[in-house]
């Protein structure tokens, strides 16, 4: 029996009754004395074993209450270790691939049965005696290949011709029977004559193909708790998830994923509320119930590698060092997500033993790191021997603890450590949430607490400064308005449209200096002839006569003007176009001279 406070040596294995100096690590960020999680129980790192966490399990496989720890090895054999000490060792007759144990229905007491599935079979072993074998039924092959063996078996086709047909449907990617790919095998072996005799020793033979299995898991049939009657749940290489009944024996419900299924994991019982998740190997997260149909699938960001499922929720791992876990009532919506520092190796579920379930996961790290999480709280972290990586992992019932972690490191070692019964997972997570720093206010500069304090403002006056915007903008186009009718009418403008006319004037400046002539260009636009107007240079006081403007020509008229004073710069002139017999000027226009050339003056 594994104890707390033994001390024995076994085959170059060390029991430790020191506590593991690891911390636990919460998000109050107080300065509260960290707490222990595990206790070192036992370890062996020259343990030899070499498996994931779904080849390792606990199991009372005698029924005495004594839990023992069975790996099902890379090397084709099932290893069995109780207390400290490995108590038997059998061989397989495939490479395992899931390990799992069921309790089948009958009356008290019922003896666990343990199971092991290598490739399309599930060998059963009863009191690690070899008990039955369940093999995945037949699938049907497709019509082509099944006319070609009828073909075949009546003599009406050669098994030459049979055997470059089914090269045929191979190459086009239809999968196909077990028989079929036996005859291409003795074909391409034996020739012709083995071909021959293949199919004269077939003759008869069932039809179908075989699949493989690829996970494994034990389902409670209407009481979840120990030693209660259980299924097993397989998932399948051609994409269905098949539950099994109580025996073992027969097929009772069938799920299609229509995708390989890499990892699987389910909560409630048969009868009441189970719920199935699956990661298949296009990346995606099934959620299933029995009776009903499957919700959409959830497309993840990337591959997954690992799979928990607590009662109300799915937690996946994937290759991109985050931990999502989806929940909802159809499964399929982000809740939140535990990035990690390194990459994500295998998760398994902790669910205590004791009087109130808490169920947490474990993450173990590519770096080394173990870690424990309550919902969204790290409750502890912890680093194995050596940081080495952590190749399987295993929580439940050993020896006579209720509550104990066994962890399998790349290297092969073995490390066995024990939760306290004590601990108290829900109180070290009930201190999640932000740090006290966090109420501690921050010295904001003095033009950022403005700049805040004028945000703060324009938010709750919004509405009023809209307002103001919109009137100020209103009466700045109604003053714009009114100063083009100003200037429109005034005469202050290069146009006019006083009197129903509509004129333009435009004037250029020709010559060096000091003597210039200004070149006038008057435009009527309008729809009626225009006459009996002058337009008069204020700067010499002279008074061109405009003929009669006929609409849509160009007029020019010409003066030449003198600069007085060369040497003083640039000067203005302004024209004015009025009425001849007198009144409001119509439109004006100032004219800006170029500098004179002194050296012309005469």
């Amino acid at each position: 029996m594994l104890g707390r406070g033994d001390h024995q040596h076994s085959g170059g294995a060390t029991l430790q009754r020191s506590t593991f100096s690891l911390q636990t690590r919460t998000a109050s960020g107080g300065g509260d004395p960290l707490r222990p999680l595990w206790l070192d129980a036992w370890s062996d790192p020259v343990a030899g074993l070499s498996a994931f966490s779904g080849c390792m399990h606990t199991c009372n496989l005698f029924g005495d209450g004594d839990w023992r720890l069975v790996v099902a090895d890379a090397d084709k054999k099932l290893k069995v270790w109780k207390g400290t000490q490995k108590a038997s060792e059998h061989a397989l007759l495939d490479a395992p691939v899931a390990l799992t144990s069921f309790t089948p229905d009958g009356p008290p007491p019922r003896v666990p049965v343990l199971a092991v599935a290598s490739g399309c079979h599930v060998f059963m072993f009863k009191g690690l005696k070899p008990f039955y074998k369940f093999a995945l039924p037949l699938l049907p092959c497709s019509g082509e290949e099944e006319q070609l063996w009828q073909q075949l078996d009546s003599g009406s086709l050669n098994p030459t011709s049979a055997c470059a047909s089914l090269a045929a449907l191979r190459d086009a990617g239809m999968p196909l029977s077990g028989r079929g790919a036996e005859l291409l095998a003795s074909a391409a072996a034996r020739g012709e004559g083995g071909a021959a005799a293949f199919v004269a020793d077939s003759r008869g033979q069932p039809l179908g193909r075989q699949s493989s299995i690829t996970c494994m898991d034990a389902v409670c049939q209407s009481v979840d708790e120990t030693g209660a009657p259980s299924c097993l749940v397989l998932g399948t290489e051609d994409g269905r998830l098949l539950i099994l009944n109580s025996a073992g024996t027969a097929v009772q419900h069938t799920f299609v994923l229509g995708c390989a299924p890499s990892f699987l994991a389910l909560s409630g019982t048969l009868e009441a509320g189970l719920k199935l998740s699956a990661t298949t190997r296009d990346g995606r997260l099934h959620t299933l119930r029995v009776g009903e149909a499957g919700v959409q699938p959830v497309q993840l960001e990337a591959q997954p590698v690992g799979l928990v499922r607590t009662s109300n929720a799915a937690l996946v791992g994937v290759m991109s060092d985050v931990v999502h876990c989806y929940g909802g009532r159809a499964g399929c919506t982000r809740q939140y997500s535990l990035p990690q520092p390194a990459p994500i190796l295998c998760m398994q579920l902790l669910a205590t033993h004791t009087s109130r379930l808490v169920k947490c996961l474990i993450v173990a790290l590519a770096n080394g790191d173990v870690r424990v999480y309550h919902e969204r709280a790290l409750v502890s972290t912890h680093t194995t021997a050596a940081a080495a990586p952590v190749m399987g992992l295993v929580f439940g019932r050993y020896a006579r603890e209720d509550n104990t972690l066994v962890t399998l490191t790349r290297g092969g070692g073995l490390d066995i450590k024990i939760m306290p019964r004590t601990a108290n997972l829900e109180a070290t997570s009930a201190h999640s949430g932000p740090p006290p720093e966090q109420d501690v206010p921050l010295p904001v500069p003095t033009k950022t607490r403005l700049y805040v304090e004028q945000t703060q403002r324009e938010r709750e006056s919004a509405v009023d400064m809209h307002r103001l915007f919109q009137r100020d903008l209103v009466k700045a186009r109604l003053a714009t308005a009114r100063a083009l009718v100003r200037v429109l009418t005034d005469g202050r403008g290069a146009a006019s449209h006083a009197g129903g006319a509509n004129l333009s004037m435009s004037a250029s400046v020709e010559g060096l200096g000091p003597r210039f002539r200004l070149v006038l260009s008057v435009t009527n636009e309008g729809g009626t002839a225009v006459g009996g107007l002058a337009v008069v240079l204020r700067a010499s006081k002279q008074q061109l006569v405009v003929p009669l403007l006929v609409p849509l020509l160009q007029y020019e008229l010409r003066v030449d003007i003198r600069c007085l004073q060369p040497a003083g710069g640039a000067g203005e002139v302004r024209l004015v176009m009025v009425p001849a017999k007198g009144g409001a000027p119509l439109m004006s226009a100032l004219v800006r001279m170029p500098l004179s050339e002194p050296d012309d003056v005469m």
